[in-house]
């Protein structure tokens, strides 16, 4: 039984998964829960339902067969419902949990079908809605031209194509004299410095995105060689290729007819209050819409698409002597920043070929604890004197920084069910309450050193300025990948899973924790700040990378207003003008691409910030 999976687990079922899975599918299995099954196909049947991340499955009662009913790239929604059905007894109606599914799809078709074969990352439609046919329609009359996809491709694929061969400038590295970046250790898979774009100042247009280094087609994607021909779809001016590339996009998804299909629903009668199932369904829908957005960034998709193609067999002890040999590397005491940065990205590309290591690291508390303490060490400021007066050095360490909150977000992604993990946090809470402390913390970096031979003032002045601006493009870098961090961590409290018994209570610990720390004030300022100035420049389209840390932002704002009385109130008395003037939804939809599947979730999640904003009081007791 793979670690994670519920104390109750059926070990008759869980050997039929493995046997009739593939060693990653069965691996990606979230959960599995028995329940009364009712949809168009199944009566009232007594079924298990199995998670998956990215499919929906059913399975007999014993199993027999396993068929894939539900696509998480086609569901549209997932919700409780309160009432008592009428074919359960008296008691089973008091303490069942209906959940209805709500999605619109064919796309399983030959996905489910044919659980041993090879796995794609299914790319989720858009579900076309009566605006979109009514924007549909009086484009058409403008004579723009529409193509349909050929049975067995996505919808993307062309204009994704398109768009990966237009990005072809390669980033150059931000530190050309440091050692961090002349250490040759083991060969590494190459992983070019960039960030995810920040939001774009008014009035400038979106180019291709900043994360765009690498113009390879990623594996999963289907072959372009049967696809409509499309020429380039450009406009005169500066900066508007990607805006102009995504709208096409966009419009080509709205045009599609085979989008516009009738909802179906799938409902799950669980005969228990306790069951996490629903929890489970709801948190790996959240993380297909994020990596489903990021697919779409070609950098993203190009560095998943070389973890995944050379790959061994799935499982081997060679993956697990791999993992064994990184952690104890960087548990040697005499290593260098240069040698741990270079471990920890080791350690984070290997995560992202195999989710077995993601396990492993949770196995034990150990390396949790050890990556937290070495954030300790240099944030919000260094341990070492010597860096205060160089900008070099101070550079090279936050940039390891970056390295290590990123190996922990990848940690934290999607191992959510992994029982060894919530052993582990609930094992190592003053490290996790520490780690808050350091990801709400601005980075300190050191002042101008003063120079006084008049000769070299001036060459002194242009190094100064390089390495200012250096220090605040990762400390800009530093502040998003710690936003996306503090997000993953906000979900564990979300769904109470340091064993508290009560969501409320669990969300509610953690907040009243970080509005005790002085930092968070000016944490949540900047944030506000970032939405605001983002959401109110041009109308260009935010790239995958924005959209999904816009999401991020969001979702951390409304738990400030929902379970923090003292920031709920700094947001409202601070920047509830900013909020009111100049975030419009109508305009703000217009900047989250059709095609994203984020897009739409994070539209209704500004939409619940705004009206928790004009609130005088919402916080949750």
């Amino acid at each position: 039984m793979p670690p994670g999976f519920p104390a109750r687990a059926n070990s008759r079922l869980d050997t039929f998964l493995r046997r009739h899975l593939a060693p990653e599918i069965y691996d990606a299995i979230r959960a599995y829960e028995p329940c009364v099954v009712v949809s168009d196909s199944e009566n009232h049947t007594f079924k298990y339902v199995v998670l998956s991340d990215q499919v929906i499955y059913l399975t007999e009662n014993p199993p027999r067969s396993i068929r894939g009913v539900v696509a998480l790239q086609d569901v549209m929604a997932i919700e409780l419902v309160d009432d008592y059905p009428e074919f359960l007894n008296g008691p089973d109606r008091e303490i069942n949990q209906h959940i209805r599914i709500i999605y619109s799809s064919t796309s399983l078709k030959k996905e489910c079908r044919k659980p041993k074969g090879a796995r794609k990352f299914l790319l989720p439609f858009h579900h076309a809605t009566a605006k979109d046919k009514k924007e549909k329609e009086e484009k058409e009359a403008n004579g723009c031209a529409y193509w349909t996809a050929q049975e067995g491709k996505t919808l993307y694929e062309s204009p994704l194509q398109q768009f990966q061969e237009s990005s072809t400038s390669t980033a150059s590295a931000l530190h050309p004299a440091s050692d961090l970046r002349k250490l040759p250790l083991r060969p590494l898979p190459t992983l070019p410095r960039r960030r995810c774009p920040a939001m774009p100042d008014p009035g400038k247009a979106v180019t291709s995105p900043a994360c765009s280094t690498n113009t390879e087609e990623p594996q999963g994607l289907a072959d372009h060689k049967d696809s409509p021909s499309e020429s380039p779809f450009k406009c005169p001016g500066k900066g508007n290729e990607f805006y102009l590339r995504t709208s096409f996009q966009a419009s080509l998804l709205q045009s599609v007819p085979s989008l516009e299909k009738k909802e179906s629903e799938l409902h799950l009668y669980i005969v228990s209050t306790t069951s996490p199932i629903f929890l489970h369904l709801k948190s790996s829908w959240n993380n297909y819409i994020i990596k489903g957005t990021l697919l779409q960034d070609p950098l993203y998709a190009s560095e998943l698409s070389s973890t995944n193609g050379s790959q061994k067999p799935y499982r081997s002890e060679e993956k697990i002597k791999h993992f064994s040999q990184l952690k104890s590397e960087l548990f040697l005491k005499d290593n260098t920043l240069s040698k741990i940065f270079y471990l920890i990205t080791e350690l984070k590309v290997a995560a992202q070929k195999n989710f077995i290591l993601k396990r492993l690291f949770w196995k034990t508390s150990d390396l949790f604890y050890f990556l937290v303490n070495k954030l300790h060490e240099y944030l919000p400021e260094s341990r070492d004197k010597n860096t205060l007066q160089n900008k070099s050095q101070r550079a090279d360490e936050l940039m390891a920084c970056i390295g290590i909150v990123q190996t922990l977000g990848l940690m934290f992604r999607e191992t959510e069910t992994e029982l060894s993990r919530l052993n582990t946090l609930a094992a190592k809470k003053g490290a996790l309450f520490n780690l808050l402390v350091i990801l709400i913390s601005e980075p300190q970096i050191p002042k101008s050193c003063p120079v006084f031979d008049i000769s070299l003032t001036a060459d002194s002045a242009l190094v100064e300025m390089s390495f200012d601006a250096e220090l605040q493009k990762l400390i800009l870098e530093y502040t998003d990948t710690a936003t996306a961090l503090l997000y993953e961590i906000l979900l564990v409290f979300q769904q109470g899973n340091l064993g508290s018994g009560s969501t409320k209570f669990a969300i509610n610990w953690m907040m009243s924790f970080l509005q005790s720390r002085p930092p968070i004030i000016t944490f949540v300022a900047n944030i506000v700040k970032q939405v605001v100035k983002g959401l109110s420049a041009s109308f260009q389209l935010l790239s995958p990378c924005q959209a999904v840390l816009m999401y991020q932002q969001f979702y951390i704002l409304k738990s400030c207003l929902q379970y923090s009385k003292t920031l709920a109130e700094y947001i409202r008395s601070d920047y509830r003008e900013e909020f009111r003037y100049f975030i419009h939804m109508p305009t703000l939809e217009k900047r989250f691409p059709l095609c994203y599947p984020i897009s739409q979730p994070t539209t209704q999640l500004i939409h619940e910030v705004l009206n928790l904003v004009e609130q005088k009081q919402c916080v949750k007791c």
